[in-house]
């Protein structure tokens, strides 16, 4: 049996459809979930009715993916609150894992040298540290389109931060974005990989406006990942924990996308729920 089990991220169906998302994601065979923080100002109040809702779908809370605010222009301060704010959300949902995005760049106010992202990278740390007192563990996801889109700005905020308390979520689309080995990542990284992303990816078609993606999210086994390998390599490396399935709106509808992408992980990944 796999040491790596399924969960499904909910952000495709946006915060309005997360209803809708747990009801495509539990028929498809899914039994974890990954979600947004809309859902936590939704339910921050009534953490025992979002913790029935998940009951009544057999489903489980894996994670919460945050941050990912502008960088600078964010008050630090308060995204260590707003931070810990959802780690209490998901421990009271029995959850560990919180999954942080990279600050994005500021378009109008570009960093003038690498010092400026310390104090970003700081405060992550603080987050990831005090996130690991309140039993969560804190994963960096690094992604294309923020300030830790490559090896090199990763080691750099990673030197920044709590070197002992800071976790990575592990996305094998921006492994292949940036042009990293996953092999070599991960053998490097894997005592310090806490999440696994299951993103397939190809290039998006059609001529790309200014700032447009060149890439678009598929369901799993119809882009160019090579998932198999991918897996391989994490269970060689002997990671245990869940991989979270990233969808994205397409033509074809989400639940069939769901359905979809559990059954090439099941069958083709050899991925045992």
């Amino acid at each position: 049996m796999a040491d790596i089990e399924l969960a499904c991220h909910t952000a495709a169906w946006g915060d309005d459809g997360f209803i809708n998302a747990l009801s495509d994601i539990e028929r498809a065979g899914f039994k974890g979930l990954e979600t947004t923080t809309g859902v936590v100002e939704q339910y921050e109040d009534r953490v025992e009715v979002f913790n029935e809702i998940l009951v009544q779908h057999q489903m489980q809370l894996i994670a919460i993916t945050a941050g990912g605010a502008m960088w600078p222009g964010m008050s630090l301060e308060e995204e260590v609150e707003r931070s810990l704010n959802i780690v209490r959300f998901l421990k009271g949902a029995n959850a560990k894992i919180l999954t942080l995005m990279p600050p994005r760049p500021n378009p109008d106010q570009p960093l003038e040298d690498e010092a400026d992202l310390i104090p970003a990278a700081t405060a992550y740390g603080e987050i990831a540290r005090r996130t690991e007192e309140l039993g969560i563990i804190a994963c960096l996801h690094p992604d294309i389109g923020t300030l830790v889109d490559d090896q090199k700005s990763l080691d750099r905020f990673l030197e920044h931060s709590d070197a002992t308390a800071m976790r990575l979520c592990v996305d094998v689309a921006w492994l292949s974005q940036a042009d990293i080995s996953f092999s070599k990542f991960i053998k490097e990284h894997k005592k310090r990989i806490g999440n696994v992303h299951l993103r397939d990816i190809k290039p998006a078609s059609g001529k790309k406006k200014k700032g447009e993606e060149k890439f678009q999210v598929v369901e799993l086994g119809k882009g160019t990942m090579e998932l198999e390998n991918f897996v391989d390599t994490l269970l060689g490396a002997e990671f245990s924990g869940f991989a979270t399935v990233e969808l994205e709106k397409g033509n074809k509808n989400l639940a069939q996308q769901a359905l979809n992408s559990h059954n090439y992980a099941a069958q083709t990944l050899d991925l045992v729920l």
